[in-house]
């Protein structure tokens, strides 16, 4: 039997029922905007199928290395902090990497490629047409420009959404080491070779001014969540921090002792984190003069540091290959992420805080979860499924399980 259904149109109004303005409403309690909650909900949703289809792949993957297992000596010893997601993308070390919305990354290498990647589908959106060594990324807070300083002695910007190239600054035979861009979005600075710091206007790339910060290289620049102070690192080991609008310095330590890789100005402007040629991470602030803080645990040299978007943590990328998570306030670690080889030469958190993005001396970008339960709940899934089949599962300090055959 064929089922019809049809679509019947009328000249007049159908008569209404006696009762109809006795029903209730029900659109009753959706004030407000219907079609945005109706979107968020969707996106909700499709949030939670992803986060399934990755718990799925984490199992299947899993279930693929168990079949190496012949005997009781064996084991395998499986991460509980991989990446979601990692492609190559690059021939050469990557340099820099940001966000340029939830799902889509850029990234820059020293193979003078900039690639926009999509990390859920795995997909290279689009691949910038202008190169740029050793560049250094930044993107506007509303996301829609991406700067990229390097040493061919320009900063480039681009239109986030269709790739468009917008235009060029010039400065005027100096590389370009370390860009940022100040809250409003108005302002770019860029660190140069010869220890300068230039602050420019963004759309007419008019100098709002240049002031000498260090006696080398400007490696590292951050401005304050307010955009009243500007911190700067340089290859000379040295920190200042500067008062803006007028350049004016605040303070300044020589004490690192060696290059500065990255540093993170505080919302209290006056506090800095400063990663440098050093296993160590310290907070300095600018005011009392002295360390305040010291977020002790990487094994290697630490090469890039990302605020989440709460201010509360974080994120550390180290030679030892690891990305740690640390609470801010506390100085303690709160997890480490841990990948393949490769030296994790820079971080940024997602707009939401809930993802890292990195870029590794191998080439590899990698797309991470940040909540504490992301692969612990795949675990807790899965341990009794693994014990019931005839498997032992020990946990280890170094956030790893260790899975071999049980043998009665």
């Amino acid at each position: 039997m064929t089922l019809k259904i049809g679509l019947i149109c009328m000249s007049e109004d159908p008569p209404q029922d006696e009762d109809s303005e006795n029903l209730p409403n029900p659109f009753a309690g959706l004030s407000g905007n219907i079609k945005e909650r109706i979107e968020e909900e969707k996106k909700s949703a499709a949030q939670d199928e992803q986060q399934a289809a990755l718990d799925f792949i984490r199992i299947f993957r899993l279930k693929e290395r168990l079949s190496v297992l012949q005997g009781p000596n064996d084991q395998i010893e499986v991460m509980l902090s991989g990446p979601l997601f990692s492609r190559t993308l690059h021939k050469d070390p990557i340099t820099s990497v940001a966000f340029v919305d939830s799902s889509v990354c850029a990234s820059v290498g020293m193979d003078q490629r900039i690639h926009f990647w999509n990390s859920t589908t795995d997909t290279v959106v689009r691949t910038l047409d202008q190169t740029a060594y050793k560049g250094r990324l930044a993107v506007s807070p509303d996301r829609s420009l991406l700067a990229c300083g390097s040493l061919d002695k320009t900063v480039q910007i681009w239109d986030t959404s269709d790739g468009q190239h917008l235009r060029t600054l010039d400065l005027g035979g100096f590389g370009v080491l370390s860009v940022d861009i100040d809250p409003s979005g108005s302002t770019i600075a860029s660190g140069l070779y010869n220890g300068n710091v230039r602050l420019t206007d963004i759309e007419t790339l008019e100098t709002i001014m240049e002031f000498r910060a260090h006696e080398a290289a400007v490696t590292a620049l951050s401005f304050s969540p307010s955009g009243n102070t500007l911190a700067s690192g340089g290859e000379d080991g040295s920190v200042n921090a500067w008062k803006l609008p007028t350049g004016s310095h605040i303070a300044g330590t020589s004490e690192f002792g060696k290059p500065i890789n990255s540093l993170v100005m505080l919302e209290d402007d006056r506090s800095v984190v400063v990663a440098f040629d050093h296993k160590q991470i310290h907070r300095w602030n600018t005011h009392e003069r002295e360390i305040t803080g010291t977020y002790s645990g990487h094994s290697g040299e630490v090469y890039s540091l990302s605020m989440s978007p709460n201010r509360k943590l974080l994120a550390s990328g180290s030679k030892d290959n690891t990305i740690r998570i640390w609470d801010l306030e506390s100085c303690t670690e709160r997890k480490t992420l841990r990948g393949g080889p490769g030296r994790i030469n820079d971080i940024r958190f997602s707009n939401d805080g809930e993802h890292l993005f990195s870029g590794n001396s191998e080439g590899e970008v990698a797309y991470w979860g940040v909540q504490l339960d992301v692969t612990q709940r795949v675990l807790d899934r899965v341990e009794q499924m693994l014990v019931d089949g005839g498997f032992n599962v020990r946990r280890t300090r170094k956030q790893t399980i260790l899975i071999s055959l049980a043998f009665s």
